[in-house]
């Protein structure tokens, strides 16, 4: 679930507090591929391919999201993911899937830092034009909103839409427009 417009610095002081580890902060690249037809999207599946660039070096992950639905509030999918690491997988993935016949639907950049505690994972995200937001996964919706809790952000606006479904119903952007320095 997604805690939106928090203050990046108040989240950061509460997990530091309750001693969360500090997994990695780091810049992304994101890009979606579909078939012409649209049947991922369709489906509601989603297949992401993510260049993460942090202190350890590249990676590259290769995700297929199958949506299982709404369950309390959150989102359920089954997910198989790889990871690989490198500079330039990337590109060459993309090309792959290209000559494959997927198409390119999006391209969106974003800043990560993410933590763990316990039985949480909490993802602080900032993207070009939106005010940041955490994710907070766990393994079912009642340990999630526990770890709501656990950071006091009770009273703040949560979302289990998609970044692509947030960012066009409140703040009237896609996710194109989502790159940092950004020409105009």
């Amino acid at each position: 679930m997604k805690i939106l417009e928090i203050s990046k610095t108040a989240v950061l002081k509460k997990l530091r507090d309750i001693r969360a580890k500090l997994i990695y902060t780091g810049s992304m690249k994101v890009r979606y591929f579909d078939f012409p037809d649209g049947r991922i999207r369709k489906k509601g599946d989603l297949l992401r391919l993510r260049e993460i660039v942090k202190g350890d070096g590249i990676h590259t992950e290769f995700v297929y999201k199958k949506k299982r639905g709404i369950k309390g509030g959150c989102k359920v999918f089954d997910e198989t993911e790889m990871t690989f690491d490198g500079a330039g997988v990337f590109e060459s993935m993309s090309a792959v899937f290209k000559k494959m016949g997927l198409k390119q639907t999006v391209y969106y950049e974003k800043r990560r830092t993410l933590y763990s505690y316990k039985k949480w994972k909490f993802e602080i995200d900032e993207y070009p034009r939106i005010p940041p937001l955490v994710e907070i996964e766990a393994a079912d919706p009642k340990t999630v909103k526990e770890g709501i809790g656990l950071l006091g952000l009770d009273g703040y606006e949560k979302s289990s839409e998609t970044i692509d479904e947030l960012a066009r119903r409140k703040y009237k952007l896609k996710l194109n427009d989502l790159i940092f320095n950004k020409k105009t």
